[in-house]
Formats: C-alpha cells, structure tokens, sequence
C-alpha cells in the first residue's frame, strides 16, 4: 500500500496545472477516481472519495490532495519559482522544497511533450472545454498518452507543469504514475477570495527530505 500512495504523492508533485495569474482567484476541487486504475478491490475501496483542492491567488497556488491514508500540500510561487510540499502519510511526516535550480532541472529531464487539439468540446463545472491528446515519450522509450479537456477562460501557468505549452486550464485529465492511472474532474470552481493564510504550510514536526530520498525510503514497504 505504501509503494501505492508514493506514486500518487510522486503524481501530484509532477503535475501542478493550477492558473497562477493576478487576474484569477478562487477554489477549484477535482475529484479523482482509479476505476480504470488496475489497483485491486481493497485498494480502490481505501482511495474511494479522493479528492484535490486548488487554491488560487495572485502569483500563489496550493495543491492539497485528501485520501484515507494519506494528506499531501503543495505551495506552488510562480514569483519566486519555487515549490515546497508536506505529506502525511500514515503518520509520518515530511517536507519537500524545491527550488527554482530543482525545477530547472526536473524540466530539462522530462519525458518529450506532444500536444494535438482535437474539435471536441464539452461543459465541465460550467465552463466550455475543448479536447486535446498529449502524448510522452518516456526515458525507456515508450510513449503514453492522454487526454485532458482545458479550457482558455482561466489562465495557465508553467512554473511546473506536466502539460506545458497547453492553451488552456486543465478542468479534466488522466495521468499515470508508478503503473497507476488517475483521473482527475472538476466538480467545483468557487470564486471567492483566497485567505492568505491557506498559503502557510505547517513544517513543525515534518523531517525535511526530497522525493528521490522518499522514494528509496519508501519503496520497500507494500
């Protein structure tokens, strides 16, 4: 189990597709289901009702992602370009930054990006989307493909982003990580005002690592 929440963790930090722009603020809440996933029976029972909150003010945005046995924060500053995210899992605490370097880095590592636009569009959480297939060349050769309906009245940001370069907000996608497949849809998009403090995440008591050093730490568990 524990190999299965690093790679939605793993997931969640790779992908980042919250607008970061003065002119948008406000709440969006995806809903994540692992239907088509492969996971078994009491695995899918344990990550049922999983969800990811998106906060969204000026250059500042929180990723927070809920599930039974795990709570993962990420504080993404387009202005200072740094991430840094805590994770709770099971428990156990830890603390992830990322600085501007780090992302540079992670950037020029990733999997080759291709997107096609595609004619169709539907409604999601009120607002129109339209259809695009991105495709990734991954480091053992193969490719993987996705589909993510965006739509151009939120504006996007790339700070760090798996769908770099699309024209739009992400308001649906699939993804895949650890040989586990997400899929994440909007169900809420609430412009109020964003509180400044949802932008402070709490480090008291988290072990400060990075995700390479969590992932050896933590692979050996199930």
């Amino acid at each position: 189990m524990k190999k299965i929440i690093l790679a939605i963790s793993v997931a969640l930090a790779t992908v980042v597709n919250a607008a970061a722009q003065k002119n948008f603020e406000g709440i969006i809440t995806y809903s994540v289901s692992f239907e088509n996933s492969g996971l078994p029976p009491e695995a899918l029972a344990m990550l049922k009702g999983a969800e990811s909150v998106v906060y969204i003010k000026g250059d500042k945005r929180r990723i927070d992602m809920n599930m039974a046995m795990q709570s993962t924060a990420t504080l993404v500053d387009a202005k200072s370009k740094t991430v840094t995210m805590t994770m709770d899992v099971m428990g156990q605490k830890y603390l992830i930054k990322m600085t501007e370097a780090d992302l540079k880095k992670e950037k020029a590592e990733a999997p080759e990006t291709k997107i096609k636009y595609l004619d169709e569009t539907k409604v999601i959480a009120g607002y129109k989307c339209k259809k695009a297939e991105v495709s990734m060349k991954m480091a053992d050769g193969k490719e993987q493909t996705f589909i993510v309906f965006y739509t151009d009245e939120i504006p996007t940001n790339d700070t760090k982003n798996t769908f770099e370069g699309l024209k739009g907000f992400p308001l649906e996608y699939g993804i895949a990580q650890g040989g586990i497949t997400m899929t994440f849809t909007t169900k809420n998009i609430d412009k109020s005002p964003v509180p400044d403090a949802k932008f402070d995440l709490p480090k008291e008591g988290f072990k400060e690592t990075t995700l390479e050093e969590l992932q050896k730490s933590m692979m050996g568990g199930q």
